[in-house]
């Protein structure tokens, strides 16, 4: 009996499955039967490919007959495209604007379905290609986006404004003023006429810029180095305290060091530790404080900052009046004054130390150059960024009390500013080759406080603090300028604490010097006493 029931049940699964399989069979193509296709809902431009969307139903064979059209293969040539037998058809190109026409032909059994539709495809009006960073007194080159028919040649009159007009397939430009400015251009392809304009922003100069502080203001200023067109002296809206000695520029961010109302032997208000280093955006935003004194008995003036410099790690170092040097991450914010990274002592000085001044500081290659100012301080000695001694510079150098420098590894020269007059020198400006030898005199004619003029006397005897930055502009060809302040005694003098100030500062401001050595330095303008001085290297 089981035996049975197996065999009936197996007869039974058999019997379902055969009638599944003949329903399967006999269904068909169901429902309504139908001829349809689509074009892009998007304008088509020539030349332009036209994709077709196959929106028939129920159909068992398809006939595709294209009109003016041409298919790409795969080899990216074009060939005729006249018919195709795809349920969807390979792309349509079409190289001329016009109307064109599509047909599909369907069959289901031997029914036959007809549908036409008409596609336009459009001429691309001209459009003009903008060059990228648009200056004044800069060549640019303008083109455009033109249809352009087989065989026929395509006429262009440019209008630039201001009389600049060319018929250049492609015209090089050179606008003489700054700001907004339309261009128009006016086409004829051969069939037709057409115009179009565009606003191009036309920039200032690109040019470095050079960062100055100001005795007398109290601001932080800035100056292009422009070549081709007149430049002005521009407050960046940052407002400084008492002599603000150090600029530096690095990447986007101005680094300011302030020492505060003491910088000499000071007693009283004047000893109370008061600098500041602070960051900014390069237009004065942005404002940052990067470190300051926190009161105790054990800090005071001859703490407060110096000179400052940025290194390719993105640490600030900076010189302090009697402590020697130095550092925080640059980025910190409300930073305490940091312990001493480093400073001279009398092994590597050759003497006593005691009135050695740290005063400006710079990365050099790989290394950390400080120079010593002071009643006996002198010299440029360099260190590794872990602080070890590395070296310093030939005898003849260290005899000068070095305020600021600035080197030049272009030509390789190294330009020094001497604060106290010594070694059969005076006090000026100066000029040695890399490793110190060669000194010659850049600018030396200056005096202190002589008479009703002279180079400002602010300080005190072998501590004057003169030139506090120097920086140098130089290309790839070694060609370029040293930049540096000048105060002038009838402008700022005195060794108190503020100094005092004069009516203006007509007779101060920055000079230049030729690093090729072919004229004496001169004034590229007047009406600052400058400190601190810092060039970006980048032209914007």
């Amino acid at each position: 009996m089981r035996i049975f029931r197996i065999l009936y049940l197996l007869m039974a699964i058999c019997y379902l499955a055969g009638c599944a399989k003949n329903e399967i069979i006999g269904i068909g193509q169901q429902g309504e039967y139908l001829s349809n296709f689509d074009f892009p809902t998007t304008k088509v431009f020539a030349p332009g490919k036209v994709g077709i969307t196959n929106r028939s139903k129920n159909a068992d064979k398809f006939q595709w007959e294209f009109n003016g059209a041409k298919r790409i293969t795969s080899q990216g040539d074009t060939v005729e495209y006249l018919q195709s037998d795809k349920m969807v058809p390979d792309s349509a190109f079409y190289e001329l604007p016009g109307e064109y026409e599509v047909k599909l032909i369907t069959w289901q059994g031997n029914n036959k379905l007809e549908t036409v539709k008409k596609i336009v495809i459009e001429k691309q009006q001209p459009s003009i290609i903008v060059p990228e960073n648009i200056g004044v007194f800069t060549e640019v080159e303008f083109s455009a986006q033109v249809f352009k028919y087989p065989n026929l040649a395509v006429t262009y009159s440019w209008d630039f404004g201001n009389g600049e007009t060319s018929s250049l397939e492609k015209p090089k430009v050179i606008f003489t003023t700054e700001g907004p400015q339309i261009v128009k251009l006016t086409i004829n392809d051969g069939q037709e006429t057409l115009s179009t304009e565009v606003t191009v922003l036309v920039q200032g100069e690109l040019a470095k810029t050079i960062y100055f502080t100001d005795a007398y203001t109290r601001r932080i200023y800035k100056y292009k180095l422009t070549t081709q067109s007149q430049s002005e002296v521009e407050w960046i809206g940052v407002s400084t305290g008492y002599n603000a000695f150090g600029l530096t520029v690095k990447g986007n961010k101005l680094y300011m060091s302030e020492a505060g109302l003491g910088t000499r032997f000071s007693s009283g208000v004047a000893a109370v530790a008061d600098g500041v280093i602070k960051s900014y955006n390069l237009d004065g935003t942005g404002e940052n404080i990067i470190t300051k004194p926190v009161p105790s008995a054990t800090v005071d003036y001859r703490d407060d900052p110096w000179m400052n410099t940025v290194d390719k790690y993105g640490n600030i170092w900076w010189t302090c009046r009697n402590w020697g040097v130095r550092v925080l991450n640059a980025s910190s914010s409300e930073a305490a004054y940091p312990g001493i990274k480093f400073n001279i002592n009398a092994t590597i000085a050759g003497e006593g130390i005691s009135t050695y001044f740290a005063s400006d500081i710079k990365e050099v290659g790989n290394e950390i150059w400080v120079s010593y100012a002071g009643t006996t301080g002198k010299g440029i000695y360099k260190y590794g960024y872990d602080g070890n001694y590395i070296g310093k510079f030939t005898t003849d150098i260290q005899a000068h009390a070095i305020r600021t420098f600035a080197v030049d590894q272009i030509n390789g020269h190294i330009y020094f500013a001497t604060n106290r007059a010594d070694a059969g020198r005076s006090i000026g400006v100066y000029r040695a080759n890399i490793d110190g030898s060669n000194i010659v005199a850049v600018d030396n004619n200056w005096t202190m406080n002589i008479g009703s003029g002279g180079f400002s006397d602010q300080g005190a005897a072998g501590e004057y603090v003169y030139i506090t930055n120097m920086d140098i502009d130089v290309d790839e060809n070694g060609n370029g300028y040293l930049y540096y302040g000048y105060r002038h005694h009838t402008d700022i003098n005195g060794s108190g604490n503020p100094p005092t100030l004069g009516p203006s500062a007509a007779n101060s401001g920055i000079k230049a010097y030729n690093l090729n050595g072919s004229e004496a330095s001169k004034f590229i303008f007047k009406g600052y006493a400058p400190y601190g001085l810092a060039i970006d290297q980048v032209k914007r």
